[in-house]
């Protein structure tokens, strides 16, 4: 992870800045600059306009972008344009560490499973966006393996998304839900975390293959939280 301090920068130069590190790519699941589609808006006040129209706080529990599609972001860039007087922080856990410290019959017993990803799944902890029929077209499911080789380090690390597993293959339904839950409670620990505090002006940086994170809705009511997100191509799993 890197965080650069005290940045002002307007969508398109955020962009620019950001393709530095890979190719920025579209995301049409969240809000839109008008300036740079390639700028996605997280705001406190996104709400589900297609559905119930209530708010939603998107990324609110754990979760790695992008793991409902064949080739997920290899970095996520997010820009803090209006962040909270106290609140609003973002967690990260450590994937690498998360599967290092899983005993050796754990790591045999989970070593080539792959796990089906999708964007709307039936095991989701927090409301997503509703999005048409051809955007849901646009985005069939995924599988991916359960531990995962980094493409650039080669270093194994477990590959879970909460809101976005559907099941393990070649598993009974039941004993999918155990072991993935299982290992989200194992790789959620607080020893394995990182907690940012945002400043107005941060830009935060990060692999999309090696952490989880999340989003935390708590801070005062009535306060603003905006952030401008960029992410960058990445590769199938391995």
């Amino acid at each position: 992870m890197l965080c650069i301090r005290s940045q002002k920068l307007a969508p398109v130069p955020f962009r620019n800045a950001m393709a530095q590190f890979g190719v920025p790519v579209l995301r049409k699941q969240l809000a839109q600059t008008p300036e740079c589609a390639e700028v996605n808006i997280i705001s406190s006040e996104d709400c589900d306009v297609l559905g119930d129209g209530k708010k939603i706080v998107n990324g609110a529990n754990w979760h790695t972008d992008d793991s409902f599609m064949p080739e997920p972001c290899s970095l996520t860039m997010l820009y803090g344009v209006v962040v909270p007087s106290t609140g609003g922080d973002t967690q990260f856990t450590n994937m690498y560490a998360a599967y290092a410290d899983l005993s050796p019959e754990m790591k045999a017993r989970i070593d080539g499973l792959q796990v089906v990803h999708k964007y709307s799944s039936s095991r989701k902890l927090s409301r997503i966006s509703t999005c048409t029929a051809a955007e849901m077209a646009a985005m069939p499911e995924a599988t991916h393996p359960l531990v995962r080789t980094h493409p650039v380090t080669g270093r194994k690390l477990l590959y879970l998304n909460p809101n976005r597993m559907e099941e393990i293959t070649g598993l009974e339904r039941a004993e999918s839900d155990r072991l993935l839950d299982e290992l989200i409670a194992h790789s959620t620990q607080a020893k394995y975390q990182y907690r940012h505090l945002w400043r107005q002006g941060d830009i935060v940086i990060w692999d999309n293959r090696c952490p989880m994170h999340k989003a935390n809705a708590d801070y005062p009511e009535g306060e603003r939280r905006l952030m401008h997100r960029v992410v960058v191509a990445g590769t199938a799993s391995v």
